[in-house]
């Protein structure tokens, strides 16, 4: 690769950085509305992959985002419905530390061509997510 593609790549995963930190920090302040708070969480969460599927100028179909979102439910579901219970300092880490793990593992997915097996991206959702939780501040 060229220096030039190089640096190219290295903006867009700049652009990505900062698409993922700023969902992080809706979620942050979406999560501690009631009621309406983690369908709102749900929401940013989408529209975070398609932001980011969209910086890597790639079509993201409905199926390939459940896909994507379904590969991974397991790690988040629980995670998610912590969310649930009224208590902001418990609230805000998790949907910020979750919210950032999914775009970035989204990132590492839709660049890799978005393939089926997701191991690889529920290993990496993991250790970004705990990195994440104990920086919550800088979002």
């Amino acid at each position: 690769m060229s220096n030039e593609e190089l640096a190219a790549i290295e903006i867009l995963d700049e652009e990505a950085e900062s698409i993922c930190r700023w969902a992080a920090a809706r979620a942050g302040v979406i999560v501690i509305v009631p009621v309406i708070g983690s369908i709102s969480l749900m929401a940013n969460e989408v529209y975070l992959l398609l932001r980011l599927a969209k910086l890597y100028h790639v079509k993201l179909s409905e199926s390939a985002l459940f896909g994507f979102v379904g590969g991974i439910a397991g790690t988040v579901v629980g995670q998610t419905m912590a969310t649930m219970i009224p208590f902001p300092p418990l609230q805000i880490p998790i949907a910020v530390s979750v919210t950032y793990a999914i775009g970035k593992v989204g990132a590492m997915w839709i660049k890799d061509g978005m393939p089926q097996d997701m191991q690889r991206y529920i290993q990496s959702f993991e250790e970004i997510k705990k990195s994440a939780k104990s920086r919550v501040g800088s979002f």
